[in-house]
């Protein structure tokens, strides 16, 4: 027991000796204690601010004098833990406990049994100082861990969905897509792929050889090509699995490895036949405008020929006896022109510039009556079948114009039946063949309305002509409805056939779609946009044909060509009419407003130099907003003699006119 005392009382002059002996050296020390933090500062597991490290500096010298004083072992682990979550290294801690040893045997002058007793001391303070320190690292180590686990669960999920969207990309990609090593050999390809090239199932085309599908023989050269580009394109006609042929656009490039080593190609497939077929629709259409618009100027001075001829002719042959010689030889002539008006129209037509009135149509009836005209005129050799549909809604169309396209259509077939024999076998009769021509009610969604050029998804009413004859080549078909392109040779053809049935479709905002084989026969689709609402048709054959007679009145004539306007001015005044003449726009507006209570109608052209028709009509609405006008035209680009129409023009007539036609249309409108 006395021991006890004693040691205790011992440990109680080492604890008072070491607290005095640091005290006295508390600047040193905690200079000392500042340079050691300092310098174990890189070994921290945070970046502290010098001010903190001379901070802690100091407070180190605090705890140890508090510690010697009290022996608070729990608040020494504490303090371990803090200076853990602070980030010092495990180093740094070790440095000051070694400080501490050190100090006290270089400086402390305390005898070999004291000096025991108070390194002793120490170490049971760095021992708890430890302790605590470890005691919180293991904790911030496991937490650290957690965190680690934590942010690579994460990152391995973030990874995982990133493929899955990136094989879902590709699996679902709407083009093909093909994956090769750098050998050629395919490793990957996605449904679209399998879907273009007529595949069942990946395994039919997996560590195949790659370079068939992208239209190239030598594998060797595109790696050379991709090696010096980023990128590589072609396009050429391919053939699918069950002989499909269609057009494809096949761009590839390299795939690369985290060191940027090719490891693979990937090449995309796109079915680019429609867009080939657009943009063919698009040149087409242009064409057909660039020779509309040549060919309407033609038809403009040509129609001012024929209307001369023509009328004049008529005048002749009123003065005439029937069975005269003069008669005859002026009905020669009266016939030649209105066959050269046959031709000017048919020009109108596929220029889209043909006028007609469009109603409510059963295109049944028109295939009708232009079968009931062909079962006639064609050979009995060739079968024409009709399978119309009962319930045809109606279209919006101009009668004769449908059935001068259904005609052009049956004699092209017609034709090319024949033409599948050849001479040798019909010599005794024309060769055996089927023209079968169907209707229908159709709609088109958004995809097949792509098909075509301008077309709009909803209901349609398809037409089609089909027929067993020799077909037509690739080649052809893209001059197809070119004016005056024909097969058959100078004589036999005139190659506007076609061209007209082109220009009607496209006057009714419908559309045109061939299909042909040499040896296998030729289709034409027509499809027409259908009335929403179920109108009657109109009959084309109870229309009076109006009868000549003379009238009283007085008429202003506005026409440029000196003939035209001769030949009107001398008709009118011979059936009784007080005639004005004005040889352009800007001169008739002058005689009408000199003239505006006698004039009862005013005879106007639409194209005139100085003055066009268009503003010469406006300004003399301007006179007399109740002016009566009537249209003549040889020739409009873009069908504005029919706006005459709708802003108030009583009635419209297209050169050549007969001279009949012309004055009860003159007598009606005065007397209306």
């Amino acid at each position: 027991m006395p021991e006890d005392i004693t040691t205790r009382m011992h440990k109680r002059d080492i604890n008072t000796a070491l607290t005095a002996f640091f005290t006295s050296h508390k600047k040193e020390l905690i200079a000392l204690l500042e340079k050691t933090l300092k310098s174990g500062a890189f070994g921290n597991r945070y970046i502290l601010h010098p001010r903190r490290l001379k901070e802690i500096g100091k407070e180190e010298y605090v705890h140890l004098i508090n510690y010697l004083n009290n022996h608070d072992v729990q608040k020494v682990e504490k303090i371990g833990q803090l200076r853990a979550s602070e980030g010092l290294g495990e180093q740094t801690i070790l440095s000051i406990g070694t400080l501490f040893r050190r100090y006290i045997g270089i400086n402390g002058g305390f005898d070999i049994p004291s000096f025991e007793s108070g390194i002793t001391v120490i170490d049971m303070y760095i021992n708890a100082y430890c302790k605590g320190y470890m005691k919180a690292r293991e904790s911030q180590i496991l937490k650290d861990q957690e965190q680690l686990r934590v942010a690579l669960s994460k990152a391995l999920e973030q990874q995982r969905r990133e493929l899955h969207i990136k094989n879902h990309a590709l699996h679902t990609y709407m083009n093909g897509i093909m994956i090769t090593d750098m050998k050629g050999r395919i490793t990957y390809v996605n449904p679209a792929f399998l879907k273009l090239w007529k595949f069942e199932k990946p395994y039919d085309v997996m560590n195949t050889e790659g370079a068939h599908f992208l239209g190239i023989e030598n594998f060797d050269e595109l790696k050379k090509a991709l090696e010096e580009d980023v990128g590589w394109q072609n396009e050429y006609t391919a053939l699918s699995t069950d002989s499909a042929v269609f057009n494809v656009e096949v761009s590839a490039s390299l795939i690369h490895d985290e060191r940027f080593q090719p490891v693979g190609i990937m090449a995309a497939f796109i079915d680019v036949s429609g867009r080939n077929r657009l943009e063919g629709q698009f040149r087409q259409a242009q064409k057909m405008e660039a020779l509309g618009q040549l060919a309407g100027g033609i038809v403009h001075d040509f129609n001012n020929l024929l209307q001369v001829i023509s009328g004049f002719t008529e005048l002749e042959l009123r003065k005439m006896p029937k069975d005269s010689d003069g008669y005859k030889n002026f009905m020669q002539i009266k016939i030649a022109s209105d066959r050269g008006k046959d031709l000017t129209g048919q020009l109108r037509f596929f220029t889209r510039q043909a006028s007609g009135k469009h109603r409510p149509v059963d295109l049944n009836s028109i295939l009708d009556e232009t079968v009931s005209l062909i079962k006639r005129t064609f050979p009995p050799e060739i079968t024409i079948r009709v399978v119309p549909d009962s319930g045809l809604k109606l279209i919006s169309a101009d009668p004769s114009q449908m059935s001068q396209m259904l005609l052009n259509l049956c004699v092209n077939a017609r034709d090319a039946i024949v033409s599948l024999k050849g001479e040798d076998n019909r010599e005794g009769g024309e060769a055996a063949g089927t023209i079968t021509l169907f209707t229908k009610n159709t709609i088109l969604d958004r995809r097949q309305a792509a098909r075509f050029l301008n077309a709009k998804p909803g209901q349609y009413v398809c037409i089609i002509v089909r027929d067993t004859g020799a077909g037509i080549s690739k080649d052809v078909q893209d001059r197809l409805f070119d004016p005056f392109f024909t097969t058959k040779g100078e004589r036999t053809g005139t190659g506007l056939g076609l061209a007209v049935v082109y220009g009607v479709v496209q006057k009714h905002n419908g559309f045109i779609e061939v299909k042909s084989e040499l040896g296998r026969g030729s289709s034409f689709e027509m499809y027409f946009p259908a009335l929403e609402s179920e109108l009657k048709e109109e009959s084309a054959h109870n229309l009076p044909k109006p009868a000549f007679s003379n009238g009283k009145g007085t008429v202003l004539i506005v026409e440029d060509q000196d003939q035209v306007r001769n030949l009107a001015v001398h008709t009118l005044q011979n059936c009784g009419y007080t005639v004005f003449a004005a040889e352009d726009g800007s001169s008739g507006l002058a005689l009408y407003r000199e003239n505006a209570e006698k004039i009862n109608l005013v005879v106007l052209d639409v194209i005139m130099p100085k003055m066009g028709g268009r503003e010469c009509f406006e300004n003399m609405r301007m006179v007399n907003p109740n002016v009566k006008v009537l249209i003549i035209t040889g020739y409009t680009v873009d069908g504005s003699a029919q706006d005459f129409l709708k802003e108030g023009a009583v009635g419209l007539i297209e050169k050549p006119f007969d001279l009949n036609t012309f004055t009860n249309t003159v007598c009606k409108f005065i007397e209306l």
